[in-house]
């Protein structure tokens, strides 16, 4: 084995949480796990620089919407200029609080990348979001996972999938899916339970 090969096996050993690169390595397997079809309606909650965002806002063309929601105009700003140069036409930026959903129509598909572990209080804002859910519609959850030697100390964007289980719980919904897509994320979707 050669050192670099010996250097990701302990990576990987001491923090085996992922990392950002993992979480963004594949995204066209995410979105399929969320088997979008057009004319749905989804809320990206933290979009970030869009990397999933713009894939979402492709999945439901012509007629569907992708609202992207976030606390930061400068990164709404950023992906509504990304969207407009690459002629997608589907995505809604939202500005949005911290602590409360607010969409302007409910969704398909809620959408939670990277996001979960900076919300003050899931339980609440979850069960409060269920007012902004079709019937039907799915809770997407991709979440660093908080494990390995290093992990609370390298991880702190994460959160255990069996507290993410136990919150989600206490909202009022029910796991119906898991996917092993992404090394080091949890991956659930739920649904009203």
């Amino acid at each position: 084995m050669t050192l670099e090969g010996l250097a990701g096996r302990l990576r990987r050993w001491l923090y085996a949480a992922g990392t950002r690169q993992d979480r963004l390595r594949d995204p066209d397997a995410v979105i399929a796990v969320l088997d979008l079809r057009p004319g749905m309606v989804v809320g990206d909650l933290g979009p970030g620089a869009g990397h999933f965002t713009l894939r979402l806002a492709r999945a439901v063309e012509p007629d569907g919407v992708v609202y992207a929601l976030d606390a930061s105009q400068s990164t709404l700003d950023d992906l509504r200029r990304a969207a407009d140069e690459r002629g997608i036409a589907t995505l809604r930026p939202v500005t949005v609080n911290r602590d409360r959903l607010e969409i302007p129509e409910p969704v398909d598909v809620l959408f939670v990348s990277a996001t979960y572990h900076h919300l003050p209080e899931p339980s609440k804002y979850f069960a409060e979001a269920r007012t902004h859910l079709r019937p039907g519609a799915r809770v997407a959850i991709l979440e660093s996972r908080r494990e390995g030697l290093l992990a609370g100390w390298l991880a702190p964007h994460a959160s255990s999938p069996r507290r993410v289980l136990r919150e989600m719980t206490d909202a009022g919904y029910r796991l119906i899916a898991t996917h092993d897509v992404v090394r080091g994320y949890w991956f659930g979707q739920f649904e009203l339970a």
